[in-house]
């Protein structure tokens, strides 16, 4: 971890001020800069357009990244801790996260004097209250299998003590994706409505008002522990599922900035841009657990038998989105030579005639999120698939609630989902691949890719990650537990006006440091 270079993590902190100071990077995390704007100006707003609105403003009913509810849950809830492009940390709300035995006993030290938005204490207490909330299966947090890996927590004052199931050396990463967000235990307690209408957090800003299917303004939160942070007065958030519209709007000025479904689609409308780098990406997971794809066959089928050029070809104007070749980013390491499935019509139907002639003709429902996009692929993936002898594919499109209930309870026979490896990927493969991990959405059981897993995730050594992740992508081509489809890269695309963008994780964004000029 970072924190066994003290030296390297107090100069890299005095970097990381010194760049915030000088306000010079758009994006220090992931490598997106443009030409120095000058030190961050306080006051004005700033409008984002996210793609769809969260249905909660609970912390453990939303998701980390610009997809979904990054911009909400981070102006909101602001992070216990950040991970950069690189798998370095970087601290908020705590000052520090150490084990002392390789993963498995950890401790997570708070600032001092951290207060709510309410002015009651943030403490370790309600790090841990809100950490077991989110591992409450009743809940059915997307969150849940991260803090599930959580056995005991013990707190005092501002130190939580806690242990895990098993060794996780990264265990950041998880902070990072997926238990960053703290709310008051007290306004918890209370109804939805109630918390809806007045979420309590330790964020940059504070709900002003929120009309739903229209705006949501976000106004500066004074008691923030992070001052002169953040710059905006004011931060305005509205929903478009259609990314052509976002950006056109962004061109002519109605927005500063909106989420873009790849840094190629921001870059072609002419807006600056910010993406991370994550592997993987877009993901149609297979339900294991039953028909047609509880056959392996019948999932190495459907793999192959999807040209997913094609299909990118009608997710993004001028097919700009990237079609992956491989589990991790380009240029890992950890892809040795391991390529994912690829396009092979004849190979394809021969497994599909396979299926047939045992009485297991491939039928089954596609499902996907109500977006343009998401809409867009199944369609085109239905097309594709339906050309084909012995199979038949239905279309299902759900709003935000509905597909996130179906994936939760695992009764889909095909959705959409993600997988993004990160810097960091021993975790999240692990949740999501892992045999017994609650977070494996294909429920495909495979003890190769299990022994794999675990020895990446408990190594501290990067020839053991190498060796153990290598096998992962081996393993996940052979099982074939879905088919990723597009790197998805999950970008920002943002004007001229707009300064001080910074992504942190698996493409969450932070709000108190974006400033407008004027």
């Amino acid at each position: 971890m970072k924190t066994k270079h003290p030296v390297r993590a107090a100069v890299a902190a005095v970097a990381a001020m010194l760049l915030a100071a000088c306000g010079s990077a758009a994006d220090d995390s992931n490598g997106n800069r443009r030409a120095d704007a000058g030190p961050p100006r306080s006051g004005g707003s700033a409008s984002v357009i996210q793609t769809s609105e969260p249905r909660r403003l609970d912390p453990a009913l939303m998701s980390n990244d610009l997809g979904t509810n990054a911009l909400v849950g981070n102006s909101l809830y602001g992070q216990l801790l950040r991970t950069d492009a690189k798998g370095g940390i970087q601290y908020g709300l705590a000052k520090s996260l150490t084990t002392s035995d390789g993963g498995t006993t950890w401790k997570l030290q708070l600032r001092d004097g951290l207060k709510f938005s309410d002015g009651t204490p943030l403490d370790a207490a309600a790090v841990k209250f809100n950490w077991a909330r989110l591992a409450d299966p009743q809940l059915g947090s997307q969150s849940g299998p991260f803090a599930g890996l959580v056995t005991s927590m013990t707190p005092t004052g501002q130190t939580l003590a806690f242990k895990l199931a098993l060794p996780v050396s990264h265990f950041e990463a998880a902070i990072d994706q997926a238990m960053n967000w703290i709310a008051s235990p007290q306004s918890l307690k209370g109804s939805p409505q109630a918390f809806d209408g007045k979420p309590i957090g330790a964020g940059p800003f504070v709900l002003d008002s929120w009309t739903r299917s229209g705006q949501m303004v976000l106004k500066k939160n004074p008691a923030y522990y992070d001052a002169p942070r953040p710059y905006l007065d004011k931060l305005v958030l509205t929903a478009n599922q259609d990314s052509v519209q976002r950006a056109a709007t962004v061109k002519s000025g109605g927005a500063d900035a909106a989420f873009a479904n790849s840094r190629s689609e921001a870059e072609k409308a002419g807006l600056n841009v910010a993406a991370p780098k994550l592997g993987g990406g877009l993901f149609m997971v297979f339900n294991s657990r039953i028909a047609p794809f509880n056959d392996v066959r019948a999932r190495q089928a459907v793999a192959e038998a999807v040209d997913r050029a094609a299909v990118l070809k009608t997710l993004t104007p001028g097919g700009t989105a990237e079609m992956p070749k491989t589990l991790y980013a380009d240029g890992s390491p950890y892809n040795g030579d391991t390529t994912l499935p690829t396009y092979d019509k004849a190979a394809a139907q021969k497994l599909f005639d396979q299926l047939a002639a045992e009485g297991k003709p491939v039928r089954f429902t596609l499902t996907s999120y109500s977006t343009t996009e998401g809409r867009r692929t199944v369609e085109a993936m239905q097309s594709q698939l339906n050309q084909y002898k012995n199979v038949k594919v239905q279309v299902e499109v759900l709003d935000f609630s509905a597909a996130v209930t179906k994936t939760v309870q695992k009764t889909f026979q095909m959705i959409t989902t993600g997988l993004y490896p990160g810097a960091h990927p021993g975790l999240p493969l692990y949740l999501g691949l892992y045999g017994k991990s609650p977070g494996n959405l294909s429920g495909v059981v495979d003890p190769q890719m299990d022994t794999a897993l675990l020895k990446g995730l408990a190594a501290t050594d990067e020839a053991g990650q190498t060796k153990a992740f290598q096998e992962v992508g081996r393993r996940f081509s052979a099982v074939a537990p879905g088919l990723i489809y597009t790197r998805y890269e999950l970008a920002l695309g943002y004007d001229n006006r707009l300064h001080g963008v910074q992504l942190y994780g698996n493409a969450a964004i932070r709000t108190d440091t974006l400033w407008v000029s004027r």
